[in-house]
């Protein structure tokens, strides 16, 4: 029997629009005029603008399964309002031979006619929905150089003041920005610090974490935040001062006229991000728009401009050479306290003839940049690191039956893991096995009449059922088969290169050591005075992996 697959959605809960209940019914309807069975699919509160929906990936995994001969919709816009989309899904449906009927639009995919008339249906349910977004914008963007405030996470240093209106005969419920007067002297505090003669973000972000303030969400202060709020011209008075530094600085579009800064209200942007992918990025300057908002600003222009100044100042100083070219060790090096990445700094030290000369060390990223009340880890000199790292491996190399051994018990621990994969998954495959032949019983059931019919499709769906779980559960384990295997492949261009490290790692350049050192060490983490170093072929315990460098290395640190 012909099975159709009857799909319905909503966009959300309101009384506008054809319900998922009518759109259901209308296709009841239609399968059994035409006497064919249906699977009813329905997301509710999804939005129409992708074909990324629950309901609809599990409706198309059961077309391409050959569950369903036809796909039942009761308007075009229901299953996409993209035309590429739509285009492709018919494409797809087509492939694997699934009908596709829209009720309300009469499209069939089986007449030329029906193909042709859904592609140019399609194209008006996008340019309505384009329509529609691009007016929302335009309300936004007026709304916008209104001063009004559009909504969105409430900024750290305010809060809202919501109230009704009447519009049009609607009430409607508007926000307005109201300042939190705590979080507002803390803001103060900030730009004050900043403009301190060792004003910086790092500092900024360690004196606020010492002290005790959080972030909105009662987290702790980071770089990107604090630059961030430096740069938010909400807290800025729209006073003389902002205006000259907007207009005369930057190439923003200004809604207001210069007697409009009077003092009294605060700014903000509009404008400054649009949409990208899953995320958003920032569009070019001159798309800004800025304009004097309803709420009251809290950081004089003088001073915002000064801070604007500065961090322009920082931005365009001439860039320090990458962490990558400082240490090999790059990208490898944990802190064993906290957990967090260790990065590389210089620190200048006095020599003997009273010189400066300057040495890298690692250190730990949380105790950097947020406060080392966090972390009470010490920084490591990154060539004395090195060093040793290199003395301990260079050591395995010069031993080729050492290396053999290593990876022979290596290998043998990847096949140990691999042997009772494979025999769960010969086990899955038998119960599969016996699955088909009770389902091959139970159509010769049908066949003969043997067993009511309800009784044999409620036994059939609940055997598929299991067969499909067992089959997601064989899957899984060729997949870490699969993995195991690729890990032997690792292991063989591992042991290549401790054959031949000694001979080539001292005439390599920075990058080409970094790579040859990532190749073969999975991390180091740095815990005090200990350093733990873990190879990719390590088979020991943690204590063991560390054998090679535990030593009192006192001498190596430097208390930050």
């Amino acid at each position: 029997m012909t099975t159709a697959a009857i799909y319905a959605r909503k966009s959300k809960a309101t009384d506008k629009g054809e319900s998922t209940e009518n759109q259901i019914n209308r296709g009841i309807s239609l399968c059994k005029l035409r006497g064919w069975d249906y699977t009813i699919y329905e997301d509710y509160d999804v939005s129409g603008k992708t074909l990324d929906r629950p309901e609809f990936t599990k409706m198309m995994k059961d077309a391409h399964e050959g569950k369903i001969n036809n796909i039942i919709c009761y308007k075009l816009d229901r299953i996409s309002r993209s035309v590429n989309d739509f285009s492709n899904l018919i494409e797809e449906l087509n492939s694997i031979d699934v009908g596709f009927v829209c009720i309300k639009d009469n499209f069939d995919t089986s007449t030329p006619m029906g193909r042709a008339m859904m592609y140019i249906t399609s194209v008006f349910a996008q340019l309505e929905r384009e329509t529609i977004a691009e007016r929302v914008k335009d309300n936004m963007v007026d709304r916008a150089k209104m001063g009004k405030w559009n909504g969105g996470p409430i900024p750290y240093g305010f809060d809202t003041e919501k109230k009704k209106i009447n519009y049009k005969g609607k009430d409607k419920k508007i926000s307005k920005l109201i300042i939190d007067e705590k979080q507002a002297a803390i803001i103060k505090e900030f730009y004050q610090w900043y403009l301190e003669s060792d004003g910086s973000i790092r500092n900024n972000v360690v004196r606020a974490n010492e002290k005790g303030y959080r972030t909105s969400n009662n987290a702790y202060w980071s770089h990107n935040q604090m630059s961030r709020l430096l740069q938010n011209p909400l807290y800025c008075i729209a006073d003389d001062n902002a205006y000259t530094y907007f207009k005369n600085s930057t190439q923003v579009d200004i809604v207001n006229d210069k007697e409009e800064y009077n003092g009294e209200h605060g700014l903000m942007f509009y404008n400054r991000r649009k949409q990208h992918k899953k995320t958003s990025k920032q569009r070019d300057e001159q798309d800004w728009i800025l304009t004097i908002g309803e709420h009251e600003g809290f950081i004089p222009g003088e001073i915002f401009t000064k801070v604007q100044r500065k961090l322009n100042l920082n931005k365009n100083k001439a860039p320090r050479s990458g962490q990558s070219e400082r240490s090999p060790l790059v990208g490898l090096i944990k802190c064993g306290r906290c957990g967090s990445s260790m990065s590389v700094f210089a620190a200048p030290k006095t020599t003997g003839d009273g010189n400066k000369k300057y040495y890298y060390y690692f250190r730990c990223l949380t105790r950097e940049q947020k406060s080392k009340t966090l972390c009470d880890n010490k920084n490591i000199r990154a060539d004395i690191l090195e060093d040793q790292v290199i003395e301990y491996i260079s050591k395995i190399g010069e031993n080729p039956d050492v290396i053999n051994e290593i990876f022979e018990k290596a290998n043998n621990k990847i096949d140990d893991n691999r042997i009772p994969l494979i025999a769960k998954r010969n086990e899955l495959q038998k119960q599969v096995d016996e699955i088909e032949t009770k389902i091959d019983n139970l159509v010769d059931a049908l066949s003969s009449d043997a067993l009511p019919q309800i009784v044999i499709k409620k036994r059939y769906k609940k055997l598929e059922q299991e067969k499909e779980d067992l089959l997601k559960d064989i899957s899984s384990i060729n997949f870490e088969l699969d993995n195991n295997t690729q890990e032997n492949i690792n292991l063989d261009k591992v042991k290549e290169y401790l054959l031949d490290f000694k001979n080539t790692y001292e005439y390599l350049d920075v990058n080409e050591k970094r790579k040859m050192l990532q190749s073969i060490i999975k991390e180091i983490k740095i815990d005090r005075e200990k350093v733990f170093m873990k190879l990719y072929f390590d088979i020991q315990d943690e204590d063991e992996q560390a054998f090679c460098l535990r030593k009192d290395m006192d001498s190596y640190l430097q208390q930050a």
